[in-house]
């Protein structure tokens, strides 16, 4: 191999080396933006739904405890005249329904069965006290009590407040917000989908809702149900106490999915409050950065690389081949051999000496 392309292969590979790994270090810190750059902005669209229903479960408290101090309500519950309770307390119902999303209105009296259920009044006296630690908690208290609980509609976000007459409990009442209601108004805030995946052992009778490896859960609320059912065929979807991000590819939009625990009033994990953004925008940018950044490394590497062998075949090889040419010829060194590079020109002017003096030796011996 010639002196120019041992230098050219080790100068090319100590320039690729260096921006491989310059390359490498801003990849990763790309990789590291983009991955903080997901997970505030999934952050930023899931506080829109639990705040949603820390609101409502506040609202739900504060309805249940106008019911409970109403006067009506406590005559009606101290005679036990459900039919009179059903007609006094159904508009209110309806106008909390239109107004606010209230889909549970129900009584029940102070041994904790089933009294009204305002929206199907033909089902009552059902014995609460076995799954329904929120009236069991209230009855016991006399303190509202407030969070998410199964009952026999579903899962809801409820209320329960104690109806008293004086110092004596003669019933409670609860108030549920429908999930569903919340899920759309945060999706029109957000534009990011939301959905509600619960154990299918909290719901009887409840069948895994995707066809494919749904790890058995159901799904409940949901602002698309189509796209929360292909993500739970996926089978990612599981139950947690931490909350976990992944990556979702829908056909040709990438959505990051965030799970959430979803903890109801006795601090269970009942199911996951699922939350999706569309990163489709976001990792085309990443993709455009990336390539710009192997574009111009690679640029990089061949002005570089061009510039260093202009610089090495102007100052070291041509001076060297035009010595080695006259040398060889017996000629006396071209003074165009000379060269800018100090260390070089030294060389240069001790072989232009010595050969001064071999040549003049020569001569001396030949006239000799």
């Amino acid at each position: 191999m010639t002196i120019d392309r041992a230098l050219a292969t080790a100068t090319a590979l100590s320039i690729a080396l260096v921006l491989l790994i310059g390359g490498s270090l801003v990849i990763t810190d790309e990789r590291s933006l983009l991955y903080d750059a997901e997970k505030r902005e999934i952050e930023k669209t899931a506080v829109v739904l639990t705040t949603a229903m820390n609101q409502a479960a506040t609202l739900s408290a504060i309805h249940s405890e106008l019911l409970s101090v109403d006067p009506n309500v406590i005559r009606m519950m101290t005679a036990g005249a459900r039919d009179e309770l059903q007609v006094y307390s159904q508009p209110i119902f309806d106008r909390l329904r239109g107004l606010a999303g209230i889909d549970v209105m129900h009584f029940h009296d102070a041994t904790m069965k089933s009294f009204l259920r305002v929206w199907e009044p033909a089902n009552f006296g059902q014995d609460l006290s076995s799954f329904r630690p929120m009236v069991v908690a209230t009855n016991h208290s006399h303190q509202t009590q407030k969070g998410l609980e199964v009952g026999i509609k579903g899962l809801s976000l409820r209320a329960v407040s104690a109806i008293m007459d004086g110092p004596r409990l003669v019933g409670t009442v609860e108030t549920g917000v429908r999930l569903q209601s919340l899920a759309d108004l945060a999706k029109a805030a957000t534009g990011g989908d939301y959905a509600l995946v619960l154990d299918p052992q909290l719901l009887k009778g409840a069948q895994p809702s995707a066809t494919g490896p749904s790890n058995g859960l159901v799904l409940d609320a949901a602002t698309d149900r189509q796209l929360f059912e292909r993500i739970l065929g996926s089978g990612v979807v599981h139950l947690s106490h931490d909350s976990y991000q992944i990556a979702f590819d829908d056909g040709n939009r990438t959505l990051g999915v965030q799970g959430k625990p979803l903890i109801d009033y006795s601090g269970n994990v009942i199911g996951t409050i699922l939350t999706t953004c569309d990163f489709t925008a976001l990792r085309t940018y990443a993709n455009r950065s990336l390539v710009t950044i192997i574009g111009v490394s690679l640029a990089g590497l061949m002005l570089m690389f061009a510039v260093i062998m202009v610089t090495i075949r102007v100052a070291v090889i041509r001076p060297l081949r035009a010595s080695s040419e006259s040398l060889e010829a017996g000629q006396p060194l071209p003074a165009s051999a000379a060269t800018a590079l100090s260390d070089f020109r030294r060389l240069f002017a001790a072989v232009h000496n010595a050969a001064g003096t071999r040549g003049a030796q020569k001569h001396d011996q030949s006239e000799a």
